[in-house]
């Protein structure tokens, strides 16, 4: 599965309606598509329910109301069953603070949990990484720092394989894998190895300059889709074992604080 979640808002709304039978990804931050979104969206694909936290970070907002944000993705989800949440991190914490934020959505907020997706940044540990892929049906892939996945892509590609190294350990000693996503990553889709999804920012930003041709902004979509697709199928993932990635698990209330460093 290869699958492209393409960022919102889309303007003007007429024209998301070209994107009839994708994935898309709305954020918390300016959610004015969800329910656009939720009637056009991929049955087979995912919906991303992005926090905004990054955003709020961004524009000096702090961090975000995160009883707010669960309120409005239990809804969502309740509303379409391949929603998936963004648990909300804190930008600059460390691993053990970013996993009490996990244990917090799946004990106390989320009525989803098999629903909710970890972000494990680069600069975190690969034991951290283990963990999340054994416990969550659904881990991204955050570049950060040294492994910015703009400003060294020759780390980012030698960490991403480090990760893969690990999440390919979790399949064959666990007998499961995860729904792997990469933030950002839709670039170096070609280059990962065995990754399920990517998103893309780049039809909501720069559909205006094909503005005038017939269909242009699902015709946009697809010429970023169709090399995706294409490098997909020349580099077939292989066996793996069958997840159900949005089946109910109870394994993940199992999930337990990270001890804190001396």
């Amino acid at each position: 599965m290869t699958t492209i979640i393409h960022g919102t808002p889309i303007t003007p709304r007429a024209g998301l309606e070209q994107m009839a039978g994708r994935s898309f990804c709305v954020s918390f931050a300016d959610p004015r598509d969800l329910a656009t979104c939720i009637r056009l969206q991929d049955p087979a694909g995912m919906l991303m329910l992005d926090n905004g936290a990054f955003t709020a970070w961004r524009q000096g907002r702090g961090t975000i109301d995160r009883e707010a944000f669960f309120a409005w993705a239990n809804e969502a989800q309740a509303a379409c069953p391949v929603a998936v949440a963004v648990i909300p991190d804190v930008i600059g914490g460390d691993e053990a603070t970013n996993w009490l934020e996990a244990a917090y959505a799946v004990r106390q907020e989320s009525d989803y949990p098999e629903r909710l997706m970890f972000v494990w940044h680069m600069s975190d540990s690969l034991e951290t990484l283990e963990k999340a892929c054994r416990l969550f049906n659904f881990v991204a892939i955050g570049s950060c720092a040294e492994f910015d996945v703009q400003k060294n892509r020759k780390g980012y590609i030698a960490r991403l394989r480090q990760a893969n190294a690990t999440i390919n350990y979790v399949e064959a000693f666990h007998g499961r894998r995860p729904w792997i996503h990469l933030m950002r990553g839709t670039a170096m889709f070609p280059k990962a190895i065995r990754f399920e999804s990517a998103d893309s920012s780049n039809v909501a930003r720069n559909h205006c300059r094909t503005r005038g041709q017939a269909n242009h902004i699902g015709a946009f979509a697809e010429r970023i889709e169709a090399p995706i697709r294409a490098a997909a199928a020349a580099s077939p993932n292989g066996n793996t074992y069958a997840t159900s990635n949005f089946a109910p698990r109870e394994e993940i209330r199992d999930i337990s604080p990270l001890p804190r460093a001396a």
